[in-house]
């Protein structure tokens, strides 16, 4: 049984990958070789397949899978950049089904064409069934709703968590296969968070069905107990949206902490105590096409803009003061998306990959220097920044990638620099991160991450832990290892 999950990066394939999963959910059993009994495993060969020719694509471009190919598990050992070898028809099929989902979008003649070939041959029927879900969610539109607030002090949790806390971060970790569990067993085992904080994805595409399967459930696993357990919150990414009207974000989060009384209020919201606020944006709404070709930048809704600028500026708003006399509030802002990338944000007017995202760095320019950390996702990777600009004379001191907690990326797609990269004024170059920091691999995939944040009144430490979970499984995660990396500051940029 294949212990990982393969994720597309398009988004279309990514709807697609949820239609497919969707339909083998409703023939597969406990049989069928589940993972950890939970939702349906990439092992099922539609799903391998599916697996390796979209993993294919991500990596070269294009559906010319080499031959010889076979349904070989993402994960075998012999893995290396060289796709696998052997062709079977149901990679063939896989193939020209991923060919009509993509191209369904970018060239709809020769979708037609291809879906002939794919309908008249000796192809499963699966494909077919597969293929009109599929078409369903696509002409049945993509919206999901937005929630602006009534009031600037909507969406706040005062006193959410103690003065002394403990929170777990974890980044892009909604795929409910054995590596997901894994991880959060050993955070489970190793902490006791007061919080858990997800910078969002739940894949496919965000579906009701995934939100349980592929969160709700794992968690449940790790803390059956819901007096122990921590409470719960989840950004919105930009897979969470992408099954449009179909998608189960919103109802996720209110169902959350609901034996606490703390649901989540919103897509955009901020945990507070009286020394530290976590200020969570959404940056999934203004990326939620799964029918685009990729390469935009997301940005916010101006509105939730200045809700974000009145939570970072009035930092103090509500503090004991008999508890911090100072009545400064440090502030860590969490999104989804990636502030800046040493591979890119997103492509400028003349097609070149920018290192900073300027609709997030303008949207926070007047705050910058009362952010202590920035958090988020999206890529799939640990990546420890050195404080780098956003503008003239605008540095980030702490920029910190962890969108590494369960989707595998193998060797061969090791991150680099595209050439051409545009950098703002005032920077050398690509952000850099800190050296020492890269994630170690087992020879095959890179190693999973997460964060430990301790809260001790005005001090906060923060240390990023890798999993290597080749050996693992659930119920036996592996023994806690020594943090990549460790950082700490006595008080917030606030009270300086």
């Amino acid at each position: 049984m294949t212990k990982h999950v393969y994720c597309s990066r398009n988004p279309s394939l990514s709807l697609w990958q949820s239609a497919v999963h969707s339909v083998l959910a409703k023939h597969a059993g406990p049989q069928d070789g589940q993972s950890a009994g939970i939702g349906v495993s990439a092992a099922l060969p539609h799903m391998l397949a599916t697996a390796q020719v979209l993993r294919h694509f991500d990596e070269t471009g294009n559906f010319d899978l080499p031959a010889p190919a076979s349904v070989t598990a993402p994960t075998a050992p012999q893995d290396s950049a060289a796709p696998p070898s052997a062709p079977s028809a149901v990679v063939e099929c896989a193939k020209l089904a991923a060919e009509v989902a993509l191209y369904a979008v970018t060239d709809p003649a020769k979708a037609a064409t291809i879906r002939q070939e794919l309908t008249a041959g000796t192809c499963d029927p699966l494909w077919g069934e597969c293929m009109a879900q599929y078409d369903l969610w696509r002409v049945s539109g993509t919206t999901q709703p937005y929630y602006p607030y009534t009031n600037i002090g909507d969406f706040v949790l005062e006193q959410c968590f103690p003065d002394d806390a403990t929170i777990a971060v974890i980044g892009d970790w909604g795929t409910g296969m054995n590596d997901a569990l894994v991880l959060l067993e050993q955070i489970g085992k190793s902490f006791q968070p007061h919080v858990l904080l997800h910078l969002g994805d739940i894949y496919y595409s965000g579906l009701a069905s995934e939100c349980s399967a592929h969160f709700t459930q794992l968690i449940a696993r790790v803390w059956p107990d819901d007096i122990l357990k921590p409470l719960v919150f989840t950004l919105d990414g930009n897979h969470d949206r992408y099954a449009g009207a179909h998608g189960g974000y919103y109802d996720l989060i209110k169902s959350l902490n609901q034996t606490a009384g703390k649901p989540q209020p919103n897509s955009y919201f901020a945990l507070r105590n009286n020394f530290w606020q976590f200020v969570a944006m959404d940056t999934g709404y203004n990326d939620a096409d799964p029918f685009s070709e990729g390469g935009a930048m997301t940005s916010l809704v101006p509105q939730e803009i200045s809700w974000h600028l009145d939570k970072i500026s009035n930092h103090g708003a509500g503090v004991d003061r008999t508890v911090n006399p100072g009545g400064a509030r440090g502030t860590v802002l969490l999104s989804h998306h990636q502030l800046f990338s040493f591979t890119g944000v997103g492509k400028n007017s003349g097609g070149f990959q920018m290192a900073v995202n300027p609709n997030l760095a303008e949207a926070f320019a007047p705050v910058i220097p009362f952010i202590d950390l920035w958090l988020w996702g999206h890529e799939h990777n640990l990546c420890i920044f050195e404080p780098y600009a956003n503008g003239p004379g605008q540095p980030l001191p702490r920029g910190r990638c962890i969108g590494a907690s369960a989707v595998p990326v193998y060797l061969s797609q090791a991150p680099a620099a595209p050439a051409g990269m545009v950098s703002p004024p005032g920077a050398a170059g690509p952000p850099r991160p800190i050296p020492g920091t890269t994630l170690g691999n087992n020879g095959t995939i890179f190693n999973y991450c997460y964060a430990m944040i301790r809260l001790a009144g005005p001090s906060l430490s923060i240390d990023y832990y890798q999993v290597d979970s080749t050996n693992a499984t659930p119920g036996n995660p592996p023994p806690l290892g020594e943090p990549l990396y460790s950082e700490s500051f006595a008080r917030p940029l606030a009270a300086a």
